[in-house]
């Protein structure tokens, strides 16, 4: 399989995007935003007006195992730690919009605290709903996401569970 770094666009280590760090861009549709055929509208190509980047992200944590949250966050401090401050100050920013442990425990591990990153704005690509603006206003002091009558669905097995036979 043949691999290449598309360097089109700023940043040639950075191959997503939105990025802080001026990485590839979306390209411009060369059409305008209504096209195709009329079904009962206009079919759109633009951002939905209600998002929630967050809150399902917080759940999935707070409804892990506990060993499942130390294998996460050890994976994405030793992954983040390779990347510049300003990426890692970003990434404990949308890990606490997430959940507060979440973003507590990776910034723990790269010496960022919640006051490090409180003052950063969302990315000009992201709206924040209410709720989020209101978690934003309270970074890091928000307490556990509420899971009540939610189930976690588990799909890997807890390999270091040894039991006795």
């Amino acid at each position: 399989m043949q691999y290449a770094v598309d360097r089109n666009g700023g940043n040639p280590h950075v191959n997503y995007e939105p990025s802080i760090t001026g990485g590839l861009r979306e390209a411009q549709y060369p059409t305008h935003d209504e096209q195709g055929p009329e079904i009962s509208g206009r079919l759109t190509r633009k951002r939905i007006d209600r998002t929630n980047d967050y809150e399902q992200a917080g759940q999935r944590y707070q409804l892990m195992d506990q060993w499942e949250k130390d294998d996460l966050v050890a994976n994405l401090v030793a992954n983040i730690s390779e990347a510049t401050r300003e990426v890692q100050e970003r990434m404990v920013w949308h890990f606490l919009m997430a959940d507060d442990e979440l973003g507590a425990r990776v910034g723990d591990g790269l010496s960022i605290t919640a006051d490090d990153v409180r003052g950063l704005e969302p990315l000009a690509s992201q709206t924040l709903s209410d709720e989020e603006n209101e978690r934003r206003a309270n970074l890091g002091k928000n307490g556990p996401r509420d899971v009540t009558g939610l189930e976690m669905t588990h799909c890997v097995p807890n390999e270091r569970d040894v039991k006795a036979g």
